[in-house]
């Protein structure tokens, strides 16, 4: 019997529904340490000290010429230590991005289907040539619809996640730069081409100059990708990493970005007039705004054309509506999947009208978790009454989700007027 009178202990617990269970990931080209980092093993970080332990550090990225330790660090100074911040590093003559993929694949497999986003930072060898076409290099270009198709890939195994590539190179004059919101691929003097829709794919070419100023010639064209991904780990995943009144990115204790630059390692002072056109095309990079001291990044975009069709449905065409759909797919998964290989009563074969009223609550359920934490507006969940679970044995169900709004800019009218 004992004395002790009551007696709770700790429960188990199922899934995490209600936190935040996102985690991130950067994959690179670097250099091994010896006894500390293997090249094409999986490591989780989740603070700074972690990078140290095997040998990533401030005098690696000196010593290699590399940015690798700059990305964990911006990524924890805006997200703060305890984010979880996968890292793989391949040898930099498996560098490019589109070399990488396939260990960003067994990294995805390897983080349990737990990475929302994914960073590939391009830290290419010394002596390496940029190859510019139209205004961005060519290494990039190459890799957007191979990494769409990456990211189509990781939604097909149940592990939806947002791809970030570095924007490194871009060239000095951008009249030319390629519009990532129409990009045409395939297009040749017979065919017309194909318009791609990489709306999993973000490119950033903001950097801080001031740092990138005591870089190598190769250092000076890269583009400040951890930082955008800090971004995104310090906030709910439906929100815009450009949002004025939490993400400045400048610190002038640590000389952080006081002078917002672009990874043609020209200053936002001198790219000023292009900026209209790299925003109208999709690129994602740093701006100011006159009379508040700071620097921002000016939206969240995605390399799709903006698309909404005749029924009101409309594509992922921002970073957060990506998140949003990834991350309502991922908790419907969690509500659902209980329900899979259960055995139900049906009514003349059919489903009756008590379970499927049961079957929309369980999402309908799912979507008023999220909205009551103002991650969407709302969502409604329709089962079809005629899911065939005799043969079959496939519930058809149909999920709508209204993602929150964006205030991008303020538009009104000022006049003087006497009274």
């Amino acid at each position: 019997m004992g004395l002790k009178r009551v007696n709770i202990v700790e429960g188990k617990i199922g899934p995490n529904t209600a936190g935040d269970s996102r985690e991130f990931a950067i994959i690179t080209g670097g250099v091994a340490v010896v006894d500390k980092l293997v090249l094409n093993k999986h490591y989780r970080l989740t603070r700074p000290s972690d990078a140290e332990a095997i040998g990533i550090t401030a005098e690696y990225d000196n010593d290699n010429d590399v940015r690798i330790r700059r990305h964990i660090d911006e990524f924890y100074r805006i997200a703060g230590e305890g984010k979880a911040l996968n890292i793989l590093v391949v040898a930099q003559t498996d560098a490019a991005p589109v070399a990488m993929i396939t260990a960003a694949k067994t990294l995805v497999i390897e983080a349990g289907g737990n990475i929302s986003d994914i960073v590939f930072a391009l830290n290419p060898v010394t002596g390496y040539s940029e190859t510019v076409v139209d205004g961005m290099s060519e290494d990039v270009m190459d890799a957007l619809q191979p990494l769409q198709a990456f990211a189509d890939w990781a939604n097909e195994q149940d592990r939806p996640l947002h791809v970030i590539i570095e924007g490194r190179g871009l060239g000095d004059t951008v009249a030319s730069l390629p519009n990532l919101r129409a990009l045409v691929i395939g297009a040749t003097e017979v065919l017309p081409g194909v318009l791609l829709s990489a709306h999993k794919l973000t490119v950033v070419i903001g950097q801080d100059w001031g740092y990138a100023d005591t870089l190598s010639v190769l250092g000076k064209k890269f583009a400040d990708v951890g930082t955008f991904l800090g971004c995104i780990a310090a906030q709910a995943w439906n929100r815009n990493p450009g949002e004025v009144e939490t993400m400045n990115l400048q610190n002038a204790v640590k000389l952080a970005f006081l002078q917002p630059g672009f990874s043609n390692h020209k200053t936002y002072a001198e790219m000023y007039d292009s900026l209209e056109t790299m925003d109208a095309k999709g690129y994602v990079f740093l701006v100011e705004d006159p009379g508040q001291a700071g620097v921002w990044w000016n939206d969240g975009h995605v390399c799709a054309p903006i698309l909404v069709d005749a029924d009101g449905n409309m594509n992922q065409h921002t970073i957060y509506y990506s998140h949003t759909f990834d991350m309502a797919k991922r908790a419907l998964r969690i509500a659902l999947l209980p329900e899979v290989k259960k055995v139900k009563p049906l009514e003349g074969g059919k489903l009756p009208a008590g379970l499927i009223s049961y079957y929309n609550e369980v999402g309908n359920a799912a979507f008023r978790a999220l909205a009551g934490k103002q991650l969407i507006s709302e969502g409604i969940t329709i089962t079809d009454p005629d899911s065939d679970l005799l043969v079959e044995k496939i519930l058809n169900q149909q999920f709508s989700v209204i993602p929150t709004g964006c205030v991008n800019s303020i538009e009104g009218v000022l006049n003087l007027k006497s009274l």
